[in-house]
């Protein structure tokens, strides 16, 4: 069951999974819940909204990732071998981003290692 707070002009404000105070249940095909997954935006569906968060999603699930490996919760090497790669190609681009954001007039060096003894993930 979905429940919907509504603000003074009876506008969706919040949608949650349990109940609160001054919630009401709501149909999560009912227009108005439509309308605040959209953020507002008749361009916007939930289908293209989830569309477009799943980067942000997926940089999520990588530096949880990065996290557990760091606490040693997990051992890099027991992901699979495509996550793996994966993983550590996403870790070069990210890399080798934030040297073009911190240093703009410096070449990049191709032989860039993200193994390197300084990079804390691995």
């Amino acid at each position: 069951m979905l429940y919907a707070l509504r603000n003074t002009q009876g506008r969706i404000i919040s949608l949650s999974e349990t109940m609160q105070e001054g919630a009401e249940p709501a149909d999560l095909k009912h227009p108005d819940v439509l309308a605040f997954l959209s953020v507002n935006d008749d361009t916007v569906t939930p289908d293209a909204y989830l569309g477009h968060s799943d980067a942000a999603i997926a940089r999520i699930v990588e530096d949880l990732i990065e996290l557990l490996v760091s606490r040693n919760l997990i051992i890099f090497t027991d992901l699979p071998d495509a996550a793996q790669r994966k993983l550590l190609t996403r870790k070069l681009a990210r890399t080798i981003i934030n040297q073009d954001d911190e240093n703009p007039d410096e070449g990049n060096d191709a032989n860039t290692s993200i193994l390197s003894d300084d990079e804390p993930w691995i």
